[in-house]
Parts: C-alpha cells; sequence; structure tokens
C-alpha cells in the first residue's frame, strides 16, 4: 500500500512536467519540443531561438546538432540516447539554459520510468539527483520559471523515492549515500548529497567541502572546485594537502600568482613527500613566467629559490646572479644568495652578502637574523646573538629571532654563561612569557629547582596559558613528593584551559603514580592486619584515581576482618559494578551476606561466583554450607509455625525449603504433620513415604504412615507399617512401640 501510494505521487508530478513541456503551445518553440518537418524548418525555428537568445549561434554548430540529436531521442522516449546526446551538447555549449533544462526533464522522464515500470528506485534515486545536480550544482544559475519548476519537480521526486527506499534524512544516512556514490564513481550524485547536507547545515567542515571540490575536479571543474577548497580553508587552514589541491585549480584556472601563495604555504607546512610536488609545481610556473618575460627578474629569483630547495645550487646562484644582473638593487636577490652560500656552508661568503645589505640598509631585521644564524652555524656565538637581540629591539615578538637566540645560547659550553644571558633576557623583558620560560628551563636543567619555579611562575604571570610552564611546575613538585602541590598547579592550569589534553594526562598520571605507592602501603597495613589504616588508604585512592574492581574487593576484605559486612557489601558491589566477572567479587559478597544472615542473596553471590569459576572448590563448599543453613533456619521457622498452629503458613516454609534442598527426609517428615494437622492424610502419607526413602532410618515416619492408613482404614498397610517401625525402633519399651504391638494384635 505505501508503495502504491508514492508511485501515484510521482507519476502525478512527473506527468505534470511532461505535459507542460510538450503541450503547451507556448512553450515550444522555447524548448524546441514541437517536430520539425524538415532541416530547413529545424533552422528556421533555431533562427527564431536566437532572437530571444544571444548566446545561441547564426548558424548550426556541433552542439546544435548534438541538441538536435537529443530532442528527437526524446520525442522518442528513448531517454538514455537523450541524456547521452545532450550532454554532449551542453559540453560544447554549458551556458546554454534551454539544453541544460531539458537534460534535466530527460533524466527526470528517464528516473520515473525506472521507478513506476521497473521498481528500480536506486537508478530512479540517480536519475532525479543528475537533473538536479544540472540545474542546481553545475555552476549555472536558474534564468527562466520552467527551469526553476523542474528543480523543484527534480527534487520532490527524490524524496519521494528515498521515502520509499526507507532512507532517512539523517546526517549519518545521508552522508554515507554520499561516499557510497563517490566511491562507486558517480560523481555528479555525489555531488548533490554532499551540498544538501553542507546547505541544510547537517555538516559544515572542511571534510565535507573538499570532498565536493575533489568531485568537481574529477569533473573537471576547476572553478567550482577551487571554491570548495577555499570554503575548507576557510575553516581549516593548516592542511598543506588542501592548500595543495587549491593551488592546483587556480593553476589550471591560469591564476599563477594565487597559485604561488598556496603551493608556498603548503611548501611551509606539508610533508616531505608533498614538498617533492610542490617544489615541480613552482619550478614549472616560473619557467613558463621566464618564457613569457626573460627579463622578468622576480621569476628568475623564484626560480633560484625553487631550485635551491631542490639542492641543486648551482642552478639555483645561476638564476641569482641573472636576477642581480637584470635588478642590482634588490635587496631580496641578495639575501637569497647569502642563504644559498649559507646552505652551501661557505658562511664568510655568506656574511659577506648579507653585510653588502646592511651597508644599504643597517636597519634591515631579516638580514642580521639570518646574519646571526651564519654566525651561530660557524661557531661565533657571541656574535650571533648580537645580531638576534638587534632582531629583537627592533621586533620583540619575532619568534625566528627568539628561539635562534635560544637555540644559540645552548651552545655555550659554560652554562655559568647561559645563565647570564638567559637572565639578562628574561629580567630586560618581564612580559615575555618566552624569555622567563627558557631561563626558568635551563635553570631546571642544572637543577636549581627554586630558582626555575620562580621563572616559571613568572612565565605564567606572562601568559597564563603557557601550558609548559605548568607541567614543569608540576614536575619539580613531584621529584619533590610534593603530591597535592602538583596537582593543585595542574588543576590550575586546567581551570584555565579546561580543554588541554596535556595537562589533563600529567593530573592522571601523576594521580596513578600516587595510587600505586598508596597501593602498596594499604596492602602492607592490610597484611599486618591494620585494617582501618588500610581502609583510609584504599578511600584516598579511591579519591584520586580511578581505581579498579580488585581495589574494592580489599576494601571490602578490609571491612569484613571489623565484622563491617554492610560496608563490606557495598565494596563488594562497586567491585562487582567494575567488573561483572570478578568471580572473587562475587565470593566474598557471598561470604558478607552469609554474615549478615541474608542466606538467599549469599546462595546467589555463590552461585554466580561458580559460573564464572566452576572449578573453584571453595565456592562449591561455600554453596553447600549456605544451603545447609539456609534449610536449617528454614526449618526451625516451620516448625515454630506448626507448633503455633499457622499450617498454612508453615506449609509455605517448608516448600520453600525443599526448593532448595529437594532431598531433606526432616522437611518432608515435617510437612507431613502439617497436613496430618490439616486431616490431609494421603498427602502426608507421600510425604512420610518420601521422608523414609531419603532416610531409612527414620523409625517416627514409619509409624506416622502406619497410624494415618490405620486411620483411612487401610488396615493391611497400616500393620505393614506397625510392624516396619518396630523393627527400626531403637527401644522396645517405647510407649509407640507398645501401642504399634498392640494394635497390630487387634488388626
Amino acid at each position: 500500500m505505501r508503495s502504491g501510494k508514492l508511485l501515484s505521487k510521482v507519476t502525478v508530478i512527473s506527468g505534470v512536467l511532461v505535459l507542460f513541456l510538450i503541450l503547451n503551445p507556448d512553450c515550444r518553440a522555447q524548448d524546441e519540443t514541437n517536430y520539425y518537418k524538415s532541416q530547413s524548418d529545424f533552422n528556421n525555428s533555431f533562427r527564431n531561438i536566437n532572437n530571444s537568445d544571444a548566446n545561441y549561434s547564426q548558424y548550426l554548430d556541433e552542439s546544435d546538432v548534438y541538441y538536435k540529436k537529443g530532442m528527437e531521442a526524446y520525442r522518442s522516449n528513448e531517454y538514455s540516447r537523450a541524456i547521452e546526446m545532450l550532454e554532449k551538447s551542453l559540453e560544447l555549449a554549458p551556458d546554454r539554459i534551454k539544453t541544460r533544462t531539458n537534460l534535466s526533464v530527460a533524466y527526470i522522464n528517464r528516473g520515473t520510468y525506472y521507478f513506476n515500470k521497473l521498481s528500480d528506485y536506486e537508478k530512479a534515486a540517480n536519475d532525479y539527483r543528475s537533473a538536479v545536480y544540472y540545474l542546481k550544482y553545475d555552476g549555472q544559475s536558474l534564468s527562466t520559471n520552467l527551469a526553476r519548476e523542474n528543480l523543484e519537480i527534480a527534487e520532490k521526486n527524490l524524496d519521494n523515492v528515498l521515502s520509499v527506499l526507507g532512507e532517512d534524512k539523517k546526517t549519518a544516512t545521508r552522508l554515507k549515500t554520499a561516499k557510497a556514490l563517490r566511491g562507486e564513481g558517480k560523481f555528479k550524485e555525489a555531488i548533490v548529497e554532499f551540498n544538501e547536507l553542507i546547505k541544510k547545515g547537517s555538516i559544515e567542515d572542511p571534510e565535507a567541502y573538499e570532498a565536493v571540490g575533489d568531485l568537481y575536479r574529477a569533473l573537471q571543474k576547476s572553478g567550482l572546485a577551487s571554491a570548495q577548497y577555499r570554503k575548507a580553508l576557510s575553516l581549516k587552514k593548516d592542511r598543506a594537502g588542501l592548500h595543495l589541491k587549491y593551488a592546483k585549480t587556480l593553476q589550471d584556472l591560469g591564476k599563477n600568482d594565487l597559485a604561488v601563495k598556496e603551493f608556498n604555504i603548503a611548501l611551509n607546512i606539508g610533508k616531505k613527500e608533498q614538498k617533492d610536488e610542490i617544489l615541480r609545481a613552482l619550478e614549472h610556473i616560473w619557467i613558463q613566467k621566464i618564457k613569457e618575460n626573460p627579463r622578468d627578474a622576480s621569476a628568475h629569483m623564484n626560480l633560484g629559490v625553487v631550485l635551491q630547495k631542490k639542492g641543486n645550487f648551482e642552478a639555483a646562484e645561476r638564476e641569482y646572479k641573472i636576477a642581480e644582473s637584470i635588478n642590482p638593487n634588490d635587496v631580496t636577490i641578495r639575501l637569497n644568495m647569502g642563504t644559498l652560500y649559507q646552505a652551501k656552508k661557505q658562511y664568510s661568503t655568506a656574511i659577506r652578502a648579507y653585510d653588502t645589505i646592511l651597508q644599504v640598509k643597517p636597519d634591515h631585521a631579516l638580514t642580521h637574523y639570518y646574519k646571526g644564524t651564519a654566525l651561530k652555524d660557524s661557531g661565533k656565538l657571541e656574535e650571533a646573538i648580537k645580531e638576534f637581540q638587534i632582531v629583537l629591539r627592533q621586533h620583540p615578538n619575532d619568534k625566528r629571532a627568539k628561539e635562534a637566540m635560544f637555540e644559540t645560547v645552548q651552545l655555550f659550553k659554560n652554562p655559568n654563561d647561559v645563565v647570564s644571558i638567559l637572565h639578562t633576557f628574561a629580567k630586560n623583558n618581564p612580559r615575555d612569557a618566552v624569555a622567563q620560560f627558557k631561563y626558568a628551563f635551563f635553570l631546571h636543567s642544572i637543577d636549581r629547582f627554586d630558582e626555575a619555579m620562580e621563572f616559571y611562575h613568572r612565565t605564567i604571570k606572562a601568559d597564563p596559558k603557557y601550558t609548559d610552564a605548568y607541567l614543569n611546575i608540576a614536575n619539580i613538585y613531584k621529584i619533590r613528593d610534593q603530591i597535592p602541590l602538583a596537582i593543585s598547579i595542574l588543576e590550575k592550569g586546567l581551570k584555565v584551559m579546561p580543554k588541554n589534553k596535556r595537562i589533563d594526562e600529567m593530573i592522571t598520571l601523576v594521580k596513578s603514580e600516587v595510587a600505586t605507592v598508596r597501593y602498596q602501603y594499604a596492602l602492607q597495613m592490610h597484611t599486618k592486619g591494620d585494617y582501618e589504616k588500610a581502609i583510609n588508604e584504599y578511600k584516598n585512592i579511591i579519591r584520586i584515581s580511578e581505581p579498579d574492581s580488585d581495589l574494592y574487593v580489599n576494601l571490602g576484605a578490609a571491612y569484613q576482618a571489623l565484622n563491617d559486612n554492610k560496608e563490606a557489601i557495598v565494596a563488594y558491589t562497586k567491585a562487582i559494578e567494575i567488573n561483572d566477572s570478578n568471580a572473587t567479587a562475587y565470593y566474598y559478597l557471598g561470604t558478607a551476606y552469609f554474615g549478615e544472615e541474608k542466606f538467599e542473596d549469599a546462595l546467589k553471590s555463590y552461585q554466580k561466583a561458580l559460573a564464572i569459576d566452576p572449578d573453584d572448590e571453595k565456592i562449591i563448599q561455600a554453596i553447600d554450607s549456605s544451603k545447609q543453613v539456609m534449610t536449617s533456619k528454614i526449618l526451625e521457622k516451620g516448625i515454630a509455625e506448626y507448633n503455633q498452629g499457622k499450617y498454612k503458613e508453615a506449609l509455605l516454609t517448608f516448600n520453600t525449603a525443599l526448593i532448595t534442598s529437594p532431598e531433606n527426609a526432616e522437611i518432608y517428615y515435617h510437612r507431613g504433620m502439617v497436613y496430618d494437622s490439616m486431616e490431609k492424610y494421603p498427602l502426608a502419607i507421600s510425604d512420610y513415604k518420601q521422608a523414609v526413602n531419603f532416610d531409612p532410618g527414620m523409625d517416627i515416619a514409619y509409624y506416622a504412615l502406619a497410624v494415618n492408613y490405620d486411620i483411612l482404614k487401610n488396615y493391611p498397610e497400616a500393620k505393614k507399617w506397625y510392624e516396619k517401625f518396630i523393627n527400626e525402633a531403637d527401644s522396645d519399651d517405647d510407649e509407640y512401640v507398645k501401642y504399634s504391638k498392640q494394635r497390630i494384635m487387634q488388626l
């Protein structure tokens, strides 16, 4: 019934569409669905279209030929042929809205055919997706009402088919479908699914935009791909692969300047295997620019940079010299020459190159930085530091200069020299967290902990989110065995940075180490019999860590040793919550229940322990003991109820007892007595027989049987059981024996 409803709905929608396209006389010329009697009629009609659409040529081109063939196939209901021809026409003239509109109509009609005639819902869904793609996601705006109507129909039909397929509109379902379509090579259809998710706000992450970009790129639509990669990068800027894809699409579009920018970003953050590819792409771009303009100094210089990064120093030097000959006053060219000599370990030559720049521009910070690195590499450490300090006076937050200076300082052989330089820098830059931290770290490395602590705290004051300062302070406290202080500083850092994984992990580590030490101490106290101390330590461990099941078992055992079964039960229950396969926890829980005289609960716990560990003898013995005690207690209760004349209650008690002890002769005997009192003699006889069956030496049951048969006037049976009683009785002087003998004589 459900399928029939949807078929009807889709058929009606599709029928409206087809009727509108074919039968509306006002649309025949516009949509080219009228029948052509001859080639001249077609040409005349096409020229009529041209009068209202400047995009069409005055004369037939290859696109027009495919278009005509497509429409002829469409009128013959040959939808697959129509789609093939119209797609070829659209490839040749992608901006023709009429071709696009009728291509979508062909897809809609074929989809409806798949749905109605073949019940092939997957193919129908994909045809509707294709129609949506050409009308909505192929980079063309809908400029006619007819196109907009077709889009609405395609989208509604797609929703109907998905309902029949049972595919809901949840993000996970649609995302799975999109990925499946991509894997099957159905790129247009996959684009529709991904874009629908993005459009509805179901997903908005770089992976979704990147996926759509990849699909457009596979369809050789670089412009659309480029737009998607740009959106992805707006959300995630540190993806080298994404920058690389974006750069390639920009290169495909001829936007080399923008492509170079993206290639360079990818080069700086990418992996080695990506860098080789990027350098090849950049080399190609700069060679092309040089071919276009051999006097382009910038192109020669950038080609030199690429060649230098590839390790081809000779070729790089040649390009730098060409660039310098074209533009001898370009500081960047001279700077690159210096870095080249430095890469070749020709430090003196590199320094001379940097000095030629500084003679002209003495405040050129970048040159001072590179000169400092050259001096450092050549072993002139003090001179290198002076260069880095020049940079930092101009640009106090220059990270590269700071790191280079700190690296250089570490190379000094005398620790006192390092301390002196780092202390001066930290003192002169009190708001510079890096300066404070570097000094603190060095002090820490040479075991000057108190001074290190001071400057770690100064680091935090300068930058409350400086993670390593918190970690290192905690490390010093841990070394000094001041665990509460270590945890305190870490928790302080976590308040400032609630999602900081490194701090969170160290808190867990510190607590775990502390828990291990405390656990060992607790076990020592437990072994010595100092249960109260053991309990306190177990509780401390629980407060600072995530204890395992066995710790709660030990806690319970300590409580039980102090005869506190209630607390023991709580501890064992917690142990089982953590690990319901812990047979020991179930066993000890049983012992605690037993101590509380909760015998049924004890038995259940023992049975669960035995199910986990069926070969444990102590569990088997505990079960037997529990059953015996339970039987004894229940029997006492039943006898008391019998003596009080509470026969119904006694009967229920004895019935319960037989569940756990079905072969207990004493229970059958006492239940027989209850039946006797209730004058239910046949039932009493049955129970007495069971009693002597399980305990042939129970002489009193023989007497009870004889009396009951006597009451029922079954004298032969009565005589038989009197005789058995006399034979089993311990004494001939017993009044019951005397009566039995007398009664036998009477019978």
